[in-house]
C-alpha cells in the first residue's frame, strides 16, 4: 500500500496527520493533553476539509492515557458535522488502555444509528491493530473503485 502524505497539523492538546491511498483518506489524531469538544472541533473541520470521500477513517491515538470529556451531545455534534460534510460511513478506531472507553464505542454507534450512518468502530490498547482494522476497511472501498 502506497500511501500518500496529504497534510498534517496541531491545534490545543491533539496533532493531526492525514495521508491518502486510492481516493480514501486515513485520519490519525494523536492526543496529546485533556480534550473537550472545543479541542475537537478544530480537527475535525480540518480533517473533513481534506477529506474528498464519502467514507471518513479516524484513528484516535492516546496510548498516553489522556483525559478526555465526551458528551452525548458532543457526539451527536460531531456525528452531525460528518452527516453535514457528506460522510456515509464512519470508521473509528481508538488506542488506549482504557477499558471503559468500549462503553464510548457502544454510544457512538447507537448515536449513529440514530443519523442513519453506517459506523464500524473499536477501542484496542495496541496500535497496529487499529491500523489493521482501518486498512482492511478501506482496500473494501479501494477494491471496489
Amino acid at each position: 500500500m502506497k500511501w500518500r502524505q496529504v497534510s498534517s497539523g496541531s491545534f490545543t492538546n491533539i496533532r493531526f496527520e492525514t495521508k491518502e491511498y486510492g481516493g480514501e483518506f486515513l485520519h490519525i489524531v494523536t492526543q496529546v493533553g485533556t480534550l473537550d469538544l472545543e479541542d475537537r472541533a478544530p480537527i475535525l473541520k480540518e480533517t473533513l476539509d481534506l477529506n474528498k470521500s464519502e467514507n471518513y477513517f479516524c484513528i484516535l491515538d492516546n496510548r498516553k492515557g489522556k483525559e478526555s470529556f465526551l458528551s452525548i451531545a458532543d457526539m451527536s455534534y460531531f456525528a452531525d458535522r460528518l452527516i453535514d460534510k457528506g460522510i456515509k460511513r464512519f470508521f473509528y478506531a481508538v488506542v488506549t488502555n482504557d477499558p471503559a472507553y468500549d462503553k464510548i464505542i457502544k454510544l457512538i454507534k447507537a448515536i449513529a444509528i440514530t443519523k442513519d450512518m453506517e459506523v464500524e468502530a473499536m477501542s484496542t490498547a495496541d496500535f497496529a491493530t487499529a491500523e489493521s482494522f482501518m486498512l482492511t476497511r478501506m482496500k473494501n472501498f479501494v477494491n471496489a473503485s
